[in-house]
């Protein structure tokens, strides 16, 4: 099968935590957080249309002015999503420059800051030298992003300032059987990508399409595809050790293909992990698997660790698989009882 999402973290993890999704086909990216964010070229730069910031910290934000002039020319909006702060540090990001010259530039920001149980709505336009437009507020429910090919949902958690975990997932995956498109003489070309919009978008199967100068309905075309569970794609970092917290995040990021998670601490350091609102790798193990992740990714690791023996990515990863040896304990206490 192939993934419809692409990812990978922008940085190592010792440095700034940002995370580049690129959706295939659609010639856009999703970039969860904004840290230093210069190892992107300027077109991964260009395929942004959606930041999701976990919470302002310098290190989470500090890439916004990178964008912000990468983009400054684009007829595409720039949406920025982020906690109840995040239109005040976008204004406030904007109002430090000078904007006189720019009245003819297409750029359009949409910011959506998370507040509870409200989403509040503002924009600036480069048109209006980025002056700030409040749009209204909106309820939410847990989901700030929905399109047909996937939803990007949100929880709210505490770092001693709100702070925000995200996931991005599809309903389900389309995957064309490519044998069975050969032999019923059909050719690759666009017009699966409508075959797949169609099905995405729950079109009525008498629904035409063309093919090859021909007319199909969407009923006969649907034979020739497979669909599958979608991808998930988990991001948490940043979060105080609490049982809230931790009960939050293990519901939210249950049985993604892919979790994205701070380590910034290791367990023989968590009294400074609980004085600095961190999370441990020890923590972070645990929670992948009791949420049952398929591939846990730590990331976001205090400097402290560069240059040591250990490491917390060992510590997590050990955590982690306790649950491969876990099921193994079970099932041979289990044959032990048997004979």
């Amino acid at each position: 099968m192939k993934p419809s999402f692409i990812h990978s973290l922008v940085n190592d993890r010792y440095e700034d935590p940002s995370l580049f999704v690129r959706i295939l086909r659609e010639k856009r990216a999703f970039l969860f957080d904004i840290g230093k964010i210069d190892r992107l070229n300027p077109g991964d730069l260009q395929k942004i249309t959606d930041v999701f910031v976990t919470h302002t910290h310098i290190d989470h934000f500090i890439g916004f002015d990178t964008l912000l002039r990468a983009l400054l020319r684009r007829e595409i909006p720039l949406r920025v999503f982020g906690p109840s702060n995040i239109t005040d540090c976008v204004e406030g990001k904007l109002r430090s420059y000078t904007w006189n010259l720019i009245k003819e530039y297409p750029l359009k920001i949409e910011v959506f800051a998370i507040d509870r149980d409200r989403m509040i709505l503002s924009s600036f336009h480069a048109e209006n030298c980025f002056k700030r437009i409040d749009n209204g507020i909106s309820e939410f429910n847990g989901i700030i992003l929905k399109e047909p090919p996937f939803t990007v949902k949100a929880i709210q958690l505490d770092h001693q300032v709100p702070c925000l975990a995200f996931s991005i997932e599809e309903e389900f995956h389309i995957n064309v059987n490519k044998a069975l498109l050969k032999e019923m003489g059909f050719p690759v070309g666009p017009w699966l990508s409508d075959l797949k919009r169609a099905i995405r978008e729950d079109r009525p199967g008498d629904m035409e399409l063309m093919v090859s100068g021909k007319r199909y309905i969407l009923d006969e075309l649907k034979k020739i595809v497979n669909i599958t569970n979608g991808q998930k794609i988990s991001y948490v970092t940043d979060v105080s050790i609490s049982d809230e917290n931790i009960r939050k995040i293990i519901e939210f990021v249950r049985n993604s293909d892919t979790f994205y998670c701070e380590a910034y601490f290791m367990d023989k350091d968590i009294d400074r992990a609980l004085k600095r609102f961190h999370l441990t790798a020890k923590i972070t193990g645990r929670i992948a698997r009791e949420a049952g992740v398929k591939n846990l990714l730590v990331m976001h690791f205090s400097p402290k660790y560069r240059a040591l023996n250990e490491n917390p990515e060992q510590e997590a990863m050990e955590e982690f698989r306790q649950s491969t040896f876990l099921k193994q304990g079970r099932h041979s206490a289990h044959q032990t009882q048997m004979n």
